[in-house]
């Protein structure tokens, strides 16, 4: 999945391959994905911020209004935005969205 987290917050076009989608049981998590991309508008020409590309770290940025962090390193002091809170994570990544807080449904905080 952290390609697929990867493929489908930057830039380009991406591509889903039919196996992943239905075979593999991803369908859940490349439609989260999907739909942030969708949400905010991430495109082919959508502008791209590297905070961090080290080997066990990559954070970036698009358009100002998604972020990915994708590697195992969890202690990554102040390079994410306060402004950013996750929308969808798994094992080795994770992607917020900049803005008001989104609980998913059926959940509290």
């Amino acid at each position: 999945m952290q390609g697929y987290a990867y493929i489908l917050t930057n830039p380009g076009i991406p591509c889903i391959f039919y196996d992943h989608m239905f075979d593999w049981n991803l369908k859940q998590e490349l439609t989260l994905l999907a739909a942030i991309r969708a949400r905010n508008g991430i495109r082919a020409t959508s502008a791209l911020r590297i905070l961090v590309a080290e080997a066990d770290l990559y954070v970036a940025v698009f358009d100002e209004k998604v972020l990915v962090k994708i590697g195992t390193r969890y202690d990554v002091g102040s390079v994410v935005p306060s402004d950013f809170h996750p929308v969808a994570h798994g094992k080795d990544y994770c992607v917020g969205e900049k803005g008001s807080l989104r609980v998913p449904a059926g959940r509290h905080l």
